[in-house]
């Protein structure tokens, strides 16, 4: 698996800054009142960048858009959104403590992490316990042995976590930079490897830097986050500790995606409470409603407003009622049409909304505790 390197001095360089940024993710994730929510939306992007790297493109917003049950527009590949949800599940799954609800339904795409995660130990007493180095050895030893490319990806920051480099498994450090600029042409999407385009010393320089920026794009969000978390705060202006709109701005926070019914079990208040806190939120420009329509909404944190793009439009009756044109219209494309997912994507989210109600304790906590 190991071939000779015709330089190994030039691994230190890339080495050195691939070391230096995860060690500094791993700092500013220590003790930062943000964490939970910066995971719980960063999930999603990664689920949507490994999925691209199989040839399977989704956007990030699609994915929260289907977990908040709001009505998406139509998608021709509800495949590649299967496989990401499924990403996501094997995430929540190797965050879980015990194998509970996750391991009792069977992947729907086999990803093959767990071979990943063995070629990757097998590689670090050779490398005599450099674990990024065995991590980029383990990766391509299994691509070119004709694995998945998900399930390398998945393995990387699982292989992290144990090797204590990173407190908790990290869904941006998962080595999907390194195959964007190893194969740029993704001229194979559905996994393995072009066996012998890539000598180990030139695949690794590739590996290092690419982890490097997944490391410094990862603080980069996460400072952003508390930032724009402390704004937030900010906008509520001088009120006290526990005032309930300063529990719910942590709330919307955490999740990203919050229903009146949710934020109401949340703050245990009244249905209509939450609403009128939501709607507050929202003219504080916190928050911003997604579902156009007067009963079951769904607010989101107003930084992931671009979901907007991914909700089914309402009909063009319903947006002109009461409008008197001044001139004729001229003839509109025919809009999106509200679309039931395909078979097996109720499944699949029913599965993963099992995993993510484990995670309320964490987010819960977080609310509680933000101040």
């Amino acid at each position: 698996m190991i071939r000779s390197l015709s330089d190994p001095h030039s691994l230190l360089p890339p080495l050195e800054r691939a070391s230096i940024a995860v060690g500094r993710l791993a700092q500013a994730m220590a003790g930062t009142p943000v964490l939970a929510a910066w995971l719980h939306r960063s999930r999603a992007e990664a689920a949507a960048s490994i999925a691209d790297a199989q040839g399977r493109r989704v956007d990030p917003n699609r994915l929260r858009t289907l977990l908040a049950r709001v009505p998406a527009r139509a998608s021709r590949d509800w495949g590649a959104t299967m496989l990401a949800l499924d990403l996501m599940r094997q995430m929540l799954a190797d965050d879980a403590d015990d194998g509970g609800a996750a391991g009792d339904a069977p992947p729907l795409v086999p990803t093959g992490a767990d071979d990943a995660m063995a070629r990757m130990e097998a590689a670090l007493e050779p490398t005599k316990g450099a674990v990024l180095i065995a991590c980029g050895l383990g990766f391509l030893a299994h691509l070119e042995a004709g694995g998945d490319r998900g399930g390398a990806c998945l393995a990387v920051s699982r292989f992290l976590a144990v090797r204590g480099m990173t407190p908790l498994p990290v869904p941006c450090l998962n080595g999907v930079e390194a195959i964007r600029r190893a194969d740029p042409s993704g001229t194979r999407p559905g996994g393995g490897w072009p066996s012998g385009n890539w000598p180990s010393g030139n695949w690794l320089v590739t590996f290092l830097d690419g982890m490097a920026r997944q490391a410094e794009e990862g603080e980069e969000s996460l400072i952003a986050l508390l930032h724009r978390w402390r704004g937030w705060r900010r906008r509520v202006g001088d009120r006290r500790s526990d005032a309930r709109i300063r529990r719910a701005v942590d709330a919307v926070a955490a999740e990203g995606v919050m229903s009146p019914a949710r934020l109401a079990a949340r703050l245990r208040c009244a249905t209509s409470a939450a609403t009128d806190l939501l709607e507050e939120l929202q003219r504080l420009e916190i928050a911003v409603e997604i579902t156009r329509r007067r009963t079951h909404r769904v607010f989101v944190a107003e930084d992931l407003a671009s979901m907007l793009g991914e909700v089914a439009p309402r009909s063009a009756a319903a947006e002109t009622v009461g409008a008197i044109p001044a001139a004729p219209l001229a003839m509109l494309p025919e809009p999106d049409r509200w679309v039931e997912p395909a078979e097996g994507v109720d499944d699949a989210l029913a599965n993963l909304e099992r995993i993510l109600k484990r995670q309320d304790p964490l987010l819960a906590r977080y609310g509680r505790t933000g101040g």
